[in-house]
């Protein structure tokens, strides 16, 4: 095995871990890091929760006690730099810089105004030898929601299902395009984000609980834009235990239900941008939006987007709304049932 294909290995072990912890982390980088002696694993770590121990220090912590006075034969791989700031936890550079390890294998540089390679330079003046850039991409990829939280917006991903004639739906009517596998996929998702938008008429129309109670775990906050809060009490986002925020047009509006809250943002040609600005503030740092079409089309066409999901069922529509048109490089696919999932990036937003 050439060092390349080896130090390839190894960092796709890193982003596994990585993504384990989903909005765990918040508004910081998912990051995955595995130590390496003769080719052989001998620890894993990630940084599994907000305020918790970074990726790092939880795999050289987790270092069995037969193995650590071996550690300057060992290589630390990480998918992004090792921080050097005094956070919440200590700075990752001191526990490497103390272990003994001698060769660290990075992916990614930390695009944070504080880091941008000061990591990698302290680590280098110290005699550790650095390898950068392997799988640099897809280390890229895995922080796009840390660089969208340096940008103060949430990571935004737009999600809908078409027909196979490029149809979302039928006018005024609910329709369901995907199969049982898709709408599982979908409730992951959910339960790996912090907040769900949805417009009025997708609100009314389909009566949608927006939840998880498919796949189990935490629901997100669920957002309705409703500009005159006319949304019927006995829908199931008013009338379930479920929180939800009701974006409106009214100022001044009455909150009488805790889990039920309510906000006036000025609809006009900022209205997308203070939108994404007040759930930033709120704490939500990932954001799926999934309609209605014309919903999504705003978003679109103000390139207020990262990423879209796209479930292409082979169902035909024949007429009906339009489903939107996106510009973006497609990162995979999936394929399941009748269904086609599409991952798209929007290169735009990085």
């Amino acid at each position: 095995m050439s060092d390349n294909s080896r130090h390839e290995l190894f960092m796709r072990r890193c982003f596994e871990l990585a993504k384990l912890s989903h909005n765990k982390v918040k508004g910081n980088p998912n990051v995955g890091s595995v130590i390496v002696i003769d080719d052989i694993i001998i620890s894993e770590g990630y940084y599994q929760n907000y305020g918790g121990l970074h990726a790092e220090r939880n795999a050289i912590l987790n270092v069995k006690e037969k193995d650590k006075n071996n550690l300057a034969k060992a290589t630390l791989y990480v998918s992004l730099e090792p921080c050097q700031i005094h956070g919440k936890t200590p700075p990752c550079n001191d526990i490497i810089l103390s272990s003994g390890i001698k060769k660290v294998v990075i992916s990614t540089t930390d695009p944070n105004p504080l880091m941008q390679g000061e990591s990698i330079k302290l680590l280098k003046s110290n005699g550790i030898e650095v390898i950068e850039n392997i799988l640099h991409k897809e280390g890229q990829s895995l922080i796009k929601p840390f660089i969208a939280t340096l940008n103060k917006r949430p990571y935004i991903i737009i999600k809908f299902a078409q027909s196979s004639d490029a149809y979302f739906g039928k006018r005024g009517k609910q329709v369901w395009l995907s199969g049982e596998i898709a709408k599982r996929k979908v409730h992951i998702w959910r339960s790996q984000i912090d907040a769900i938008l949805i417009g009025y008429q997708t609100a009314l129309i389909d009566n949608p609980k927006l939840t998880t109670r498919l796949v189990g775990g935490p629901s997100p906050l669920r957002v309705v834009l409703d500009d005159d809060l006319s949304l019927p009490k006995t829908h199931h986002l008013w009338a379930d235990e479920y929180p939800t925020l009701f974006i409106t047009q009214i100022k001044n509006p009455i909150q009488s239900n805790s889990l039920k809250s309510i906000a006036y943002i000025t609809k006009d040609e900022h209205y997308q941008e203070a939108i994404l600005d007040h759930l930033f503030k709120m704490g939500i740092y990932r954001l799926i939006i999934e309609g209605g079409s014309q919903t999504l089309k705003y978003f679109i066409a103000k390139d207020l987007w990262d990423e879209a999901r796209i479930i292409r069922s082979n169902k035909a529509l024949v007429s009906g709304i339009r489903a939107p048109f996106i510009t973006g490089k497609l990162h995979k696919k999936e394929k399941f049932d009748d269904d086609t999932l599409e991952y798209v990036f929007n290169d735009l937003m990085t």
